[in-house]
């Protein structure tokens, strides 16, 4: 296992990765033996980065976040940059979401030209930094007729081209009122159909794709490891009572179970008068140890090992 730094948005850490072709027996040798039968030279070490944000209704300042995480992450080595969920927008009511919402694919004005926007400005900054970037949950219009949108986690390669796409399954429905918890995502959402996407062939093997909520359904996490998934992505944007209650215990617990490691970028802080983040932009290795932690909420910013 290789130390690796992760730096986005003026928040240090590092985790561990795995070396592309590692088997994940290895690691028990790891755990239980100091012997290693493997002679061959490693392949060298992958870096990968978890931006954590702080994002609002202003989709210039965001993106302009992002931007900064991007040139962090290339600075720092890394090739492969972790968006979190709503990385470029942050509403503060369904009809903002919907309204604020873009397509994925590309498409054209009435006048022919191209349109731009958040898929175009992330193909920008792949292809300048020479990043795989997870955009991990943007509101995506739909085509179903409904005054809703998807949240869609898609990867990107260094060149910009599309690696893969995951609309959410799992809608966050969730009315906690002694918690001050109130929140409908299938107001403003339609779920995504629930399956296995991977994304192969990345500095950090396959990778499988999966986005806040789904952290709470062990089954998906079952699935994509036995499909092949050696690590899991999980942008996120976990309220701050949820998040303190069960944000790590579930991120390790993942990864524990699939013996794979999740990495998991998360938004921190006030977002609004109704909206706060937990934060915790978390690393974990498939033994269920948190490898790095980027602090939270209420102006904790640890840095980890």
């Amino acid at each position: 296992m290789v130390a690796v730094s992760l730096r986005a948005a003026g928040v240090a850490a590092s985790a561990y990765v795995r070396r592309p072709g590692q088997r994940l027996p290895c690691l028990f040798r790891r755990a239980f033996s100091d012997d290693d039968d493997d002679d061959d030279a490693p392949p060298p070490p992958a870096r990968v980065a978890l931006a954590q944000v702080r994002s609002t209704m202003n989709k210039t300042e965001n993106m302009a976040a992002v931007s900064k995480c991007a040139a962090l992450a290339s600075a720092g080595g890394a090739s492969f940059l972790c968006l979190p969920e709503c990385f470029a927008f942050m509403g503060q009511s369904a009809k903002e979401t919907v309204e604020e919402a873009e397509d994925i694919f590309p498409s054209r004005a009435p006048d022919g030209a191209p349109r731009t926007g958040i898929i175009d400005a992330l193909r920008s900054f792949a292809v300048e930094h020479n990043l795989w970037i997870s955009a991990g949950g943007m509101h995506e219009r739909t085509t179903c007729g409904e005054e809703k949108v998807f949240n869609t986690h898609f990867v990107l390669r260094p060149d910009g081209s599309l690696a893969g796409l995951y609309r959410k399954a799992n809608l966050y429905d969730v009315s906690i009122p002694h918690r001050g918890i109130d929140l409908r995502e299938s107001a403003t959402t339609v779920p995504g159909s629930l399956g296995t996407v991977l994304v192969r062939d990345t500095p950090l093997g396959t990778v499988g794709l999966t986005t806040s909520y789904d952290v709470r359904f062990p089954e998906m996490y079952s699935a994509l490891a036995d499909a092949g998934a050696d690590c899991v992505l999980v942008p996120s944007a976990f309220t701050v009572p949820t998040g303190a209650a069960h944000w790590s215990v579930l991120l390790r617990a993942r990864a524990a179970e699939g013996q794979c490691y999740v990495f998991a970028a998360a938004q921190v802080g006030v977002h609004g008068p109704r909206r706060r983040s937990y934060g915790h932009s978390m690393a974990v290795d498939p033994w269920g140890e948190v490898a790095a932690d980027a602090g939270g909420y209420g102006g904790l910013q640890r840095v980890a090992r």
